[in-house]
């Protein structure tokens, strides 16, 4: 079931710098966290909390496709399970077009429970918006920046990194 993701404001910083970090080839990365209850239980829509952000190499070094490089990957789903927290969203960031899903992202989607975040480098402004994927189709994902400072559980992982 879908949910509404949160990002604290330091983490879509950091996601983006990473985006203009890795130019002309397009960045990847997971941000791990928890589906809350659902703050009006007469909407049953959940939140999910991003907790932390594990930037991922991108191992097809390209500026049209991303590949997360295995041992990144291991790495932060090992983290995610000592931390019992799970994978809310894959980002990735699209250099030169639009943030919407192409052919490749559908086709390669990771899961569809989860959100997939697109920040798009193509004007002046950077510009990221969430989608729910399938193999065939895409819808947008509801989902906010929030200026709440992180917790400790998030220094501690940004520390790390």
């Amino acid at each position: 079931m879908p949910f509404r993701l949160r990002i604290p404001r330091k983490l879509c910083d950091q996601i983006v710098a990473q985006a203009f970090a890795e130019l002309p080839n397009e960045c990847c990365g997971l941000l791990g966290g928890r589906i809350l209850p659902s703050e009006r239980p007469e909407t049953d829509v959940r939140v999910g909390e991003v907790l932390c952000c594990y930037p991922l190499v991108n191992a097809a070094a390209s500026p049209v496709e991303y590949l997360s490089d295995a041992h990144g990957m291991f790495a932060a789903m090992r983290d995610m399970r000592r931390r019992e927290i799970d994978v809310l969203a894959v980002y990735h960031s699209h250099p030169t077009s639009a943030p919407r899903p192409s052919r490749t992202d559908l086709e390669r989607n990771y899961s569809e429970e989860v959100v997939n975040l697109i920040i798009s480098l193509q004007s002046r402004e950077p510009e990221m918006r969430g989608w729910w994927l399938t193999a065939n189709e895409f819808r947008e994902a509801e989902w906010e920046c929030i200026e709440r400072e992180p917790t400790a559980e998030i220094a501690e992982s940004a520390e790390k990194e």
